[in-house]
């Protein structure tokens, strides 16, 4: 039998693989970023689109192995079903990485803000609380941890290389983006069918996250929306005031 393939429910966060597989993926995200800040600048562009390619590779061979293993046979012990309400590459930390590798290539401000908060509010969130069941080395275990951890230390990348500035004007911007997305993947779920969960608006988590907290469906959608804004800000303020004191510095 294949570990990679055969389905297991061992993981466990917190956990000894949970802090190895997120120290490993930071360490790779800083020796990438010091590599880029010491070459010149065609280099460092190029750095950056490979960092960006691995996260798209990564949800690309995720989807491939997710189709592979519903087609085999019912009988054979790594067959999963696609779960088309669940599986698609609809959550923020999926398509996520499709937008870094757009804004490795035509850097749009509006993509750059908008990653900064999603990825500090939303990924940064399942880096610590993982709405994760399979252990290492099960290809949803791989696949997360890169996903996530990969974005958080790719804006930290943009951060160090000298992307552009985010004002209090793009926090909103990022919050209407937010409801936006909201909107559009409850119509996703309501069409996909009540299997279908994308972005949890359809039922909270089935591990543990900040979501166990508050109110019943539909109301913690409201309350998470409120908490939200209050993220973005918490996300908003140490770039601000880092900024600041580089100014005064200067």
């Amino acid at each position: 039998m294949n570990p990679y393939l055969l389905p297991n429910n061992t993981f466990c966060a917190g956990s000894t693989e949970h802090i190895i597989a997120v120290g490993l993926l930071v360490l790779l995200g800083i020796l990438t970023t010091r590599w880029a800040l010491k070459s010149p600048l065609p280099l460092q562009n190029k750095i950056t689109r490979g960092f960006a390619w691995a996260l798209v590779g990564n949800v690309l061979i995720w989807q491939f192995v997710k189709a592979y293993v519903s087609y085999l046979p019912l009988t054979d012990p790594h067959y999963v079903k696609y779960n088309w309400g669940e599986d698609l590459p609809l959550n923020p930390c999926n398509w996520l990485a499709f937008v870094a590798l757009a804004y490795s290539y035509r850097p749009k401000v509006w993509m750059w803000y908008m990653m900064y908060f999603f990825v500090w509010v939303f990924t940064f969130n399942a880096v610590i609380t993982p709405a994760l069941f399979e252990s290492f080395p099960h290809y949803n275990f791989c696949k997360f941890w890169i996903a996530h951890t990969g974005l958080v230390m790719f804006v930290i990348h943009l951060l160090r290389i000298g992307a552009a500035e985010i004002k209090m004007k793009n926090l909103f911007q990022a919050y209407g983006y937010l409801q936006i997305f909201t909107v559009i993947c409850i119509a996703i779920n309501n069409i996909m069918g009540p299997d279908a969960n994308y972005f949890f608006l359809s039922h909270k988590p089935l591990t543990a996250s900040i979501l166990d907290i508050l109110m019943p469906w539909p109301w913690y959608i409201i309350q998470g929306d409120i908490i939200a804004l209050g993220l973005f800000f918490l996300a908003w303020a140490p770039y601000a005031i880092t900024r600041r004191l580089k100014a005064r510095q200067s």
